[in-house]
């Protein structure tokens, strides 16, 4: 070990923090030298001196180049080749990256040539000092009150910490502990898989689909065409790849799975490619699912594909700025290809990429008797596969059973802002851990994320704090095994005192539902007993009394069985032909107004205003026993929307310091299945508690009920916004969704929809083009304030200026 010199670092306070920027070689060269507090900050100081310099003038998108002669067709494929990431699988000095239509078993024995960095070792976990000076972020504990939304927890030293669930599957049982524990049970000998093939065979098994080259097509990360983005999967999926080989499961199954020789080598033969994905298969199944003995802590994830514009639309922004085109002169060509600033310049780079990625011959399939549902926000584009077809006794679906089948996750594709690239967009994810990408050739990672892999902690900012949003992230990876930690990287002193909570609070949610309960006995709104009236309903339907449907159509019985209805308002587009009956209406589907209407005859006023029903409606439903008055289960989730949730919705928002202007990334509506009455708001991002990739296979949604799922986010935001604005002038969509039959051209559909929507412009700066989430500004000068600690507004700029 080299001794260092004094002037190799500068010292602020009780630390000392190296002259020279966090490159790789630096990182390893001063890593035995520094604590995990002083590394931490170093590499902080340098992300953020990094992502300032991506402000005050664009860097171009292609990293820099090892050595002049590097190979031509490198220059777009390594989009995060720089030398400020750490490759986790570095190059042998012999071994060139396969070509594009290199065979399957030539891209995997290189994979296989390329092994895991070898100064990658674990800190030892179990001394404290390693985080001496650091803040503890304390995550308070869920009393248990009934059947309430499951909270789970761990064991970490001398302190259990409370962990949330981010799905809504309301399962709760003993496996959560024993998988959130499975880091300290298993013997770490792996701290990232082996080699990089053992990475992609476990990234493919978590992502249920191959976004990388093989045989007869090209990759999908970084295509020979030139119009097509270049991409990278990063955060949770990566890092679900990365510490897998601390899973006992997956070391076991790779042991057993036949695919290596006892010299350590591929085995030879068609053979091969039959184990490895049975290999495959069977670490799919086990990152599926929740309710194995030996879960994966990361079952509840899901995949965020971020994009970056390709390489000619990058060529047309070098034009641009080279003759100096401005930014608003850029936004102005854009608003003429769409709705997305200057973003809309890219938008043919997305189509092309979902065309690869989801079209006919697309890399991502939905097995048969499945359907895609599609999302798109005006930067993003969500997926999630439900089934298509009616629900049997056995949870299969037209006789089929999803057991065996491949079931791609639930995931994201993000396009970045024309002026931004995947390096600043891996910079950006505030959860250290998080900060890891794979491109398709190498994975890299931040060296705040080689710290994480190496101690099991998480570390975060002050800034990340202040929104619930990044709180929630904080809880998910401390369910995962990681301590979280607070840092501020400009505060020297022997023990930093951060200027804000370090406690995330386990606040209540409203009470779910719309019933009351009192005594153990279930009551309506109006306090009448739940049994009783059922009852009463019972005892009329014997004398001959029919209940009959008051919603967005009226029918009786005996014209539900023989499909005879009476539309009322142009609702039928909701449900398709044939499915009606059965699940927006049939007699298994209907509710009893007076177990959920707030009072007597409230949803009879709700559903005449909104389906404007006639003089001869009204009489029509009037003459209906009040016991008999029925509404299927869209209208009653419409109802208790409106009528119930938005009643309490200004005291959440209170509760929560909370504006709904930022709705979109703070909580959303989610109503419960047919057999219960609950609804309530649930934490949760983007399109809310639909996009859960929890229900898979058998336990799967309908693709018909996501769509009604995310038609009723779409009334809830809405709503929010009526609610404080009194009206809707000026209201935005935030997304736009899509369902349908034909997969190979439902994600463009979707894109194309929302360039012909005005969306609400993103809450924050385009992803890799913010870094106030890293530092503050001054609020007078607007400089960045490099080198304040957090909470300080002192600005040198400004207090050099003349008093008047």
């Amino acid at each position: 070990m080299l001794a260092m010199n004094a002037d190799e670092y500068e010292v602020d306070g009780s630390l000392r923090i190296p002259r020279v920027l966090c490159d790789e070689n630096a990182f390893f060269r001063y890593r035995p030298h520094l604590s995990t507090r002083e590394q931490l900050c170093w590499a902080l100081r340098t992300e953020t001196i990094l992502r300032l310099a991506k402000i005050k003038g664009r860097l171009g998108v292609l990293s820099e180049k090892s050595s002049e002669d590097e190979e031509e067709d490198y220059i777009y494929s390594r989009v995060l080749k720089s030398k400020y990431l750490i490759d986790l699988y570095p190059e042998e000095n012999n071994e060139k990256q396969p070509k594009i239509y290199t065979s399957a078993r030539g891209h995997d024995e290189y994979d296989f040539s390329c092994k895991a960095h070898s100064q990658l070792s674990f800190v030892d976990v179990g001394i404290d000092d390693n985080f001496d000076g650091l803040t503890r972020i304390q995550i308070e504990k869920k009393k248990k009150a009934g059947k309430k939304r499951p909270y789970y927890s761990y064991n970490s030293g001398e302190e259990e910490l409370a962990c949330g669930s981010d799905s809504d599957d309301d399962e709760c049982n003993e496996n959560d502990k024993k998988a959130a524990n499975k880091k300290n049970e298993t013997d770490m000998k792996h701290i990232i898989p082996p080699t990089l093939l053992h990475f992609r065979i476990v990234l493919e098994a978590y992502t249920g689909y191959n976004l990388g080259a093989s045989s007869t097509s090209a990759s999908s990360y970084n295509s020979p065409d030139t119009s097509i983005p270049r991409s990278a999967i990063m955060g949770g999926a990566v890092v679900a790849a990365l510490t897998s080989f601390q899973d006992e499961v997956v070391d076991q199954a790779f042991a057993s799975c036949g695919i290596f020789t006892e010299r350590g080598e591929l085995i030879d033969g068609d053979i091969y490619s039959e184990k490895k994905q049975a290999l495959i298969k069977k670490l799919h199944t086990h990152f599926l699912y929740l309710s194995q003995q030996h879960r994966s802590v990361y079952s509840k994830g899901d995949t965020d594909i971020f994009l970056q514009a390709s390489p000619l639309t990058q060529a047309l922004m070098n034009i641009f700025e080279g003759h100096g085109i401005s930014d608003d002169q850029i936004n102005l060509i854009g608003s003429y290809i769409g709705n997305s600033g200057r973003n809309s310049i890219c938008a043919g780079d997305f189509e092309r990429y979902a065309e690869i990625v989801m079209g006919k011959n697309g890399k991502v399939k939905a097995p048969d008797e499945t359907l895609f549902a599609f999302a798109a926000s005006k930067h993003a584009a969500s997926f999630i596969l439900g089934t298509d077809g009616e629900d049997d006794a056995d949870r299969s679906w037209n006789g089929t059973n999803f057991d065996e089948v491949t079931w791609p996750r639930t995931s994201q594709f993000i396009q970045l802002d024309i002026k931004a690239d995947l390096l600043g967009g891996l910079f950006d994810f505030d959860q250290s851990i998080a900060a890891c990408a794979f491109d398709g050739v190498s994975v890299r990672v931040a060296p705040r994320a080689a710290l994480s892999l190496m101690t099991n902690a998480n570390f975060v900012t002050p800034f990340c704090l202040e929104e619930h949003r990044n709180k929630q992230r904080v809880v998910k990876y401390s369910q995962r095994g990681f301590k979280p930690f607070l840092v501020d990287p400009y505060d020297g002193r022997q023990t930093q005192n951060v200027a804000c909570d370090a406690v995330i609070a386990r606040k209540p949610f409203l009470p779910r539902g719309n019933c009351r309960y009192q005594s153990g006995r279930q009551q309506t709104w109006s306090g009448e007993d739940w049994d009783e009236v059922l009852g009463t309903q019972e005892r009329k339907m014997n004398e001959g009394e029919e209940r009959m449907l008051c919603c967005h159509r009226l029918s009786g019985d005996r014209d539900l069985r023989e499909r005879r209805t009476k539309y009322l308002g142009d609702t039928r587009s909701l449900y398709e032909p044939g499915d009606l009956d059965q699940d927006a209406g049939g007699a298994t589907y209907m509710h009893t107004m007076k177990l959920f209407e707030r009072s007597p005859g409230d949803a009879i006023d709700f559903f005449s205003r909104r389906f404007r029903w006639s003089a001869e409606d009204m009489i029509l439903v009037k003459e209906v026993d009040p016991y008999l008055r029925m509404a299927c289960q869209k209208c009653k989730q419409d109802y208790n929307l409106i009528r119930v949730v938005m009643a309490k919705y200004p005291d959440l928002l209170k509760e929560y310091d909370l504006n709904d202007d930022i709705l979109h990334g703070q909580f959303a509506y989610s109503s419960s299945n047919c057999s219960s009455n609950d609804v309530s708001f649930e934490p949760s991002f983007y399109s809310g508690g639909v996009f859960n990739s929890t229900r898979v296979r058998n336990e799967a949604r309908r693709a018909l009920k996501i769509y009604a799922m995310l038609q009723s986010q779409s009334v809830f935001e809405l709503s929010a916004y009526v609610m404080k604005h009194g009206s809707a002038e000026g209201y935005k969509k935030r997304f736009v969704f899509h369902c349908g039959y034909y997969a190979e051209s439902d994600l463009i559909s979707t894109l194309r929809k929302a360039q012909r929507t005005v969306l609400q412009e993103p809450a924050r700066p385009p992803i890799g083009l913010n870094p106030e989430r890293f530092v503050e500004t001054c609020g007078q000068c607007q400089s960045w304030l490099v080198g304040n600690i957090y909470g300080s507004k002192d600005c040198k700029s400004c207090n050099d200026l003349p008093k008047s």
